[in-house]
């Protein structure tokens, strides 16, 4: 109960401008965690594409990126569903879209005891959301 009321507290000391942005976050992850269960890959990845879709250039500036990040993370790990990298990477990647160059990277890993995937977005070679330490993941697809 602490917990919850703590979060309260927190929720309403937070800017009306943060308290948007987890809204935001919260409803796009939902969205991309529902296409995500109910849709075939093919199907949900020409419902995203049509969703990302922006014909406008944009320059987003690092303080908003840095938002960005805070708000999934925050929304990721307070939502009782698993919300893992994939869901975040995509919806970092719908936040920004109209900026061409963040890419969102799925890759591997095989570490000796058990192989694992992941998902990021990376700009310039720099990982924005979905940095893994202590694990090299190597990329097999880039998802313009």
């Amino acid at each position: 109960m602490k917990n919850w009321w703590r979060r309260f507290k927190k929720w309403f000391a937070l800017p009306s401008s943060d308290k948007w942005l987890l809204i935001q976050a919260t409803v796009v992850i939902l969205l991309i965690k529902l296409g995500l269960k109910l849709l075939s890959f093919k199907s949900f990845k020409t419902v995203y594409a049509h969703c990302i879709a922006n014909p406008s250039a944009k320059n987003y500036p690092t303080s908003y990126i840095k938002q960005l990040v805070w708000s999934i993370s925050a929304v990721s790990s307070a939502l009782p569903l698993s919300i893992l990298c994939l869901p975040q990477a995509l919806a970092m990647k719908f936040f920004l879209r109209g900026d061409e160059g963040f890419v969102l990277k799925i890759g591997v890993a095989n570490p000796v005891q058990q192989f694992s995937a992941h998902a990021w977005i990376e700009k310039e070679g720099k990982i924005v959301i979905g940095d893994v330490p202590n694990v090299s993941y190597v990329p097999l697809w880039d998802w313009n």
